[in-house]
């Protein structure tokens, strides 16, 4: 299989697919006379797309810590304690606002959406995620 097709399929350029397999295909998975994929290189680079679309899909946790209270009681301005350092804000449920203070090391969840990072205590990740998977069980 050519390269071009494998891209199609994936939606990035035949260069990108390109990359892909010097990192993680061998010298048998491209035959270098027809410029072609092996079926083992396909596999492999298949494979290598499943583990990027599971990694999407796993949430990602930073920690940060607490500087002070917006005029929203539901948000604090935080410090990211990963690279890059800076100040975020922090989505917080009411039920926290008594326990919330300066200085306070916790879990937040990072939210990308329409290439923006919003940041979201962790006990709302897991009331969401308690809160599916109680509706599975009812379905």
């Amino acid at each position: 299989m050519k390269q071009k097709e494998l891209a199609e399929k994936y939606g990035v350029t035949a260069p990108k697919i390109g990359k892909i397999r010097k990192e993680v295909c061998n010298d048998e998975d491209y035959c270098t006379k027809t410029r072609e994929l092996t079926d083992s290189g396909v596999a492999k680079i298949e494979e290598y797309f499943n583990k990027q679309d599971d990694a999407i899909i796993e949430p990602q946790f930073v920690r940060v810590q607490a500087l002070n209270p917006t005029p929203n009681p539901l948000f604090w301005f935080c410090k990211l304690l990963e690279k890059p350092v800076r100040k975020v804000r922090v989505s917080i449920p009411h039920t926290h606002n008594g326990i919330m203070r300066r200085n306070l090391i916790f879990k937040a969840q990072v939210i990308n959406k329409n290439d923006e990072n919003f940041y979201r205590h962790e006990i709302i990740y897991n009331r969401e995620f308690q809160r599916e998977q109680r509706l599975k069980e009812i379905r």
